[in-house]
């Protein structure tokens, strides 16, 4: 074997026994900690413990030596050290809390003078959504039947970023990219017999809901919210098709007749459930009203008007409402604090 590689070789044994018995001695000077603080001695923790803090503990063995250290400094009446210690355990673990049974009353009094709370939350959702159409026809075809919707598929993605004003009342910034399919099947009677159309369209835009959420005090088990407010939209396409009597659209450009701005109301509720650590898995089921009518009807000139209506898809009321289901995941972000 060549010189360098029993050199290196030699140099990796070195260190990993070196750090092997580190950790040893860390985890000894703990049980070593542990004794000394059931038999009163809490003068001798904090040099038991602080250079195992730095490097040598694992994060909960870190968390119980910080406290062990906190104690010993509140007993040799050292407030600033204390909260120096306590401080960096709520870096460590942001929803450490005294235990009120059994810890000293002199560390949940001090732990009464930190904001250990999140500052904000962030996350990402996505789901789908079942479209309510709310149309008024208007066409050249006398005997036009209004027809029925295949089922109105909508599915949606998006960020969005929580704070909080109250313990129980927060505010929802997000933005949401949207995807809306519709398909009608509508029956025409003609000279000729009985007719039908298929008219798909296709429609993408950017949303922007600002909410403003309530905490529900009666359930306890998890996070339920009540949540309300505007959104608003940005429409980055709108194309039809459309296949039966009459001329054939296909992939029709019809941007030009729906309002691209337009906004809605949201009302729904919100679930949040604390299984992946200190991060939440969040549902929620919300009503979406549309408020304005999607129908850009000052941007149809004549020709484009008879032109629709030659093929019985014209101008109309059109408003589509969406009940939706998504499923995210809400991160928290911490920086504790001594309060002021």
């Amino acid at each position: 074997m060549p010189v360098n590689k029993i050199i290196i070789l030699s140099f990796c044994i070195l260190a990993f026994s070196f750090l092997g018995n580190a950790q040893t001695s860390c985890v000894q000077n703990l049980r070593d900690a542990r004794n000394a603080y059931d038999e009163g001695r809490l003068k001798t923790l904090s040099n038991l413990l602080s250079n195992c803090v730095e490097d040598g503990f694992t994060k909960e063995e870190k968390v119980e030596a910080l406290r062990l250290i906190t104690l010993s400094h509140l007993f040799n009446e050292d407030q600033a050290e204390a909260e120096k210690s306590y401080l960096k355990l709520l870096k460590i673990n942001p929803e450490f809390t005294p235990n009120e049974e059994s810890d000293p009353i002199e560390l949940i009094i001090l732990a009464e003078n930190f904001d250990a709370e999140p500052k904000f939350f962030f996350g990402f959702k996505g789901g789908a959504s079942y479209n309510i159409m709310q149309i008024q026809y208007e066409s050249n075809h006398n005997l036009l039947l209004p027809g029925t919707y295949d089922f109105p598929l909508g599915i949606s993605g998006g960020l969005f970023f929580q704070y909080p004003i109250t313990k129980e009342i927060s505010a929802n910034l997000e933005a949401i990219y949207n995807f809306r399919n519709t398909i009608l099947n509508r029956p025409i009677e003609s000279a000729e017999g009985n007719n039908f159309q298929i008219i798909e369209e296709t429609q993408q835009w950017l949303e922007m809901p600002i909410l403003v959420n309530y905490k529900l005090p009666w359930v306890k088990k998890f996070l339920l919210e009540a949540t309300a407010g505007p959104s608003f939209h940005y429409l980055l396409m709108s194309g039809v098709n459309l296949n039966g009597l009459g001329e054939e659209l296909n992939n029709y450009d019809m941007l030009s007749f729906r309002n691209q701005f337009n906004m809605s109301g949201i009302l729904g509720l919100r679930a949040n459930f604390k299984e992946l650590g200190v991060n939440f898995i969040t549902t929620e089921l919300l009503f979406q009203y549309r408020i304005l009518d999607e129908v850009n009807k000052s941007a149809m000139t004549e020709q484009q008007r008879l032109e629709l209506n030659s093929v019985a898809y014209s101008n109309f009321d059109y408003k589509g409402h969406a009940i939706w289901l998504r499923l995210g995941i809400r991160f928290p972000y911490f920086k504790p604090e001594l309060k002021k």
